[in-house]
């Protein structure tokens, strides 16, 4: 009779008193220490891992081998069971508890100035009201402070904003294309006008009307701190052009490109749906001519209504086809080759698609058409700017690339300029041709530290050269949302400290993405007011 019947046979046998206790181990089966292995039972299990404990140099040569081919276990799973069952049996004790120090949670000392840069911290960026600011400081300090207190705080600080505001030199910045536009809160007209490039405000006023005069005025005060206005990036409002007059001042000017694509398109959907009304007329007619036939109301209205339908789609299809061509002719850089346009051809290309738009007999076209004729002649001048930046830089690039190389790379450079603002704007059908012309300019910079200079370079002078005035009407919706969160304000007075405020807060705020990351409006364009934080200007250092 076989004492041990599930386990598999060996030929091995091992001398007194090792055999022995394995035959004598019998053939219970489960066990609490191993629920997953049915087929060992306690003795078999306590046997294993009495034979894995003993010291290597003490165990029988080959035993593991052994004991894996009688229990039916891998040599891997006799390690992990024998260390899984030691333990559990003999469980290691606890380390001895170190002395911890008592943590001290730290202590906020509110002073008058911690308590001020967290009003004006909420206010500007957090776009937070006077009366919930009561609540945040009751919640963040256990104080609170009356409506007045806060009011006063905000007057103070935006007189004291408007005093720093005057006192910056801005000449580090230069000659610049500056971008103008207005917006307005509580019916009152907010002027503005910023250097596109470094995203500085430059000017920012509250005034009782927009007119040329006022305009006029309000170019001469943003040039009386250093900075030189040597262009104009604005839209098409009528009053800008006398306001020059105004200032005896005369500098080009560059008409906004994106509020004519914007109002273009707009046509185009204008022209859409007069063609979908007069579907919709035509398959009226056609239902009444299926339920009765009239030949009046075929001859009369039925054909003259196919007729019109006709020509609408017809105006759609043609306007559609004439718009990509102008907005072609609007461009700085085409996208395809990276080749810089040349204003000859380019103004070639806006007149030919002008007078063909002209044909177009459709008062809403007429009239958009006529807009664009009025400032024809301002819908190029970037590309003058362009090109009058990069004779010198030209002159300095064939000292660092030869001759036959000089025009490739400078497309190249253009050509992920193009694209990347296409991408900024939007346009996810660019991506793959932006990344091609990312890694063809990466292939000709490499590890050239001078090419990636001259790349960079470029990337600037195009930046520079304005045809937009889209950063401004950024800096205005931006503006917009802390207006609209305080809702209203006492009177125009209280308005312009408050803007006062938000133009210190913008000049000086770190940009935490884009290709600005990491820096300030005022870092960019080299100006120093002293300090990088804003709050320690206006009399509330940080400690």
């Amino acid at each position: 009779m076989t004492l041990y019947l599930q386990k598999q046979q060996s030929s091995v046998t091992w001398p007194e008193p090792l055999e022995s206790t394995w035959r004598l181990l019998g053939g219970e089966c489960a066990c609490e220490l191993a629920p997953k292995l049915r087929h060992l039972g306690l003795a078999d299990i306590l046997f294993m891992t009495t034979i894995m404990n003993l010291p290597r140099n003490q165990r029988p040569w080959g035993i593991v081998t052994w004991m894996s081919d009688v229990f039916l276990l891998s040599r891997p799973a006799l390690y992990a069971l024998s260390k899984r069952v030691k333990q559990r049996l003999l469980p290691e004790p606890d380390p001895p508890a170190l002395p911890t120090p008592e943590k001290q949670s730290p202590t906020i000392e509110v002073t008058p100035v911690r308590v001020a840069r967290t009003v004006l911290t909420t206010s500007l960026p957090g776009k937070t009201a006077i009366r919930p600011l009561r609540h945040v400081l009751g919640e963040a300090f256990d104080q609170t402070r009356s409506i007045g207190w806060i009011s006063q705080l905000l007057t103070a600080a935006g007189r004291q904003a408007d005093c720093i505001l005057h006192g910056v030199d801005t000449s580090p910045l230069g000659t610049v294309i500056a971008a103008r536009d207005e917006t307005f809160f509580q019916g009152h007209p907010l002027l503005l006008v910023i250097d596109p490039v470094s995203t500085v405000i430059l000017f920012a006023q509250v005034t009782s009307d927009r007119q040329a005069d006022t305009w006029g005025a309000a170019l001469l005060i943003a040039q009386e701190q250093g900075v030189t206005i040597g262009g104009l990036v604005e839209d098409m409002a009528r009053m800008y052009a006398k306001s020059q007059e105004e200032a005896e001042i005369d500098v080009p000017v560059q008409k906004d490109v994106w509020h004519i694509q914007r109002d273009g398109s707009q046509v185009l959907r204008d022209l859409e749906r007069a063609a979908f009304r007069a579907t919709r007329q035509v398959i009226k007619l056609e239902k009444q001519l299926l339920r009765q036939w009239d030949d009046n109301l075929f001859d009369e209205k039925y054909v003259p209504a196919v007729t019109k339908e006709e020509l609408r789609y017809g105006q759609h299809a043609e306007f559609g086809e004439w718009l990509s061509h102008l907005i072609d002719a609007l461009e700085l850089v085409d996208w395809r080759s990276g080749e810089t346009r040349d204003r000859a051809i380019n103004e070639w290309l806006l007149e030919e698609t002008l007078t063909a738009i002209s044909d177009i007999d459709q008062l809403r076209v007429q009239k958009w058409v006529k807009t664009l004729r009025r400032h024809q002649s301002q819908l190029l001048t970037s590309l003058d700017w362009l090109e009058a930046s990069l004779r010198p830089y030209r002159k300095q690039l064939a000292q660092i690339i030869p001759d036959n190389q000089q025009e490739s790379f400078i497309r190249a450079v253009a050509r992920h300029w193009r694209l990347q603002q296409a991408l900024i704007n939007g346009h996810c059908s660019f991506r793959q041709p932006a990344q091609d012309a990312k890694v063809t300019l990466q292939s000709l910079v490499a590890d050239d530290t001078q090419r990636r200079q001259m790349a960079v370079m470029l990337l600037g002078l195009l930046d520079a050269a304005c045809r937009t005035s889209s950063m401004i009407e950024g800096i205005n919706g931006l503006l917009k949302q802390f207006l609209h969160n305080h809702q209203a304000f006492r009177s125009p007075e209280t308005l312009q400290l408050f803007l006062n405020l938000f133009v210190l807060w913008h000049n000086m705020r770190i940009f935490e993405r884009g290709k600005r990351q990491g820096k300030s409006p005022y870092q960019l364009a080299g100006i120093d007011p002293g300090t990088d934080d804003w709050l320690a200007l206006l009399g509330y250092p940080a400690k």
